[in-house]
């Protein structure tokens, strides 16, 4: 079994890049992805982004799971308006801060509604570390982190190969932070699972065209395959409480 725990769906004018609904299934089917976890692109339109994901769960229920994703320099009423709606109304399993994009350090105090809302509605935060530094340094989630303890922290990128170090140490300090290690070297994968655990690590493919360079990682990484397994999915369903049963044998 394979759970991408990161894709996008919509159109990202900071990137200039996007995800139609046709390819995100193409993308599923030809790399043998069995679920996964998606957010609107980074800077698409919150709402209407939201919705359209809603209609992709409903029209393939147990394969596409919602994560909403909203810049907090919206405005603490309509942030936590649509998250909760995202959550309750929709059945969204998490929430995404993107600091680049949303133009928003997580540790700065216009972001104090993302993890105080997340840990009032009991679900985990993934948050863009990497590129967008300073803002997307993965240790000033550890802050945070100490924060909201009992709040599970996915760091996206796992610091995007440049503060990859970075992110374990963080990771290393805090046992509620996760690493989403796409972009990241395969040998720096395998120190992850020996370093945390392998209930620590989690496989995403973020764009189309990067998931079947992440998913012949494992293998260029070393790990053995009950670490594979909770590599591709099993600390995914764990940390979003997907409701995946286990492969019949």
């Amino acid at each position: 079994m394979i759970i991408d725990a990161h894709s996008h769906l919509g159109w990202s004018d900071v990137f200039t890049a996007g995800v139609t609904e046709d390819v995100l299934i193409a993308t599923m089917a030809e790399n043998g992805i069995d679920a996964t976890v998606t957010m609107p692109a980074a800077g698409a339109d919150p709402a209407p982004t939201h919705d359209a994901i809603a209609e992709l769960v409903e029209r393939h229920p147990g394969r596409i799971f919602g994560m909403a994703s909203i810049s907090p320099l919206l405005g603490e009423a309509f942030y936590v308006a649509e998250l909760r709606r995202c959550v309750e109304q929709l059945g969204f399993k998490a929430v995404k801060l993107h600091p680049q994009a949303h133009a928003a350090s997580p540790a700065l105090p216009v972001s104090d509604v993302v993890f105080r809302t997340a840990a009032e509605l009991d679900i985990p935060v993934m948050v863009h570390t990497g590129t967008g530094a300073p803002f997307a340094l993965p240790s000033l989630l550890i802050r945070r982190a100490r924060q909201y303890p009992d709040l599970k922290i996915v760091l996206a990128h796992a610091g995007f190969a440049v503060y990859t170090e970075e992110a374990i140490v963080a990771a290393e300090v805090c046992d509620n932070i996760y690493l989403e290690p796409s972009w990241c070297l395969a040998g720096d994968i395998g120190r992850m699972v020996r370093l945390l655990g392998p209930e620590r690590v989690m496989y995403g493919g973020d764009l189309p065209y990067n998931v079947p360079v992440e998913l012949a990682k494992p293998k260029a990484a070393g790990l053995t395959p009950e670490q594979t397994e909770w590599f591709l999915w099993r600390t995914a369903r764990d940390v979003f409480r997907l409701p995946i049963p286990d492969p019949t044998p």
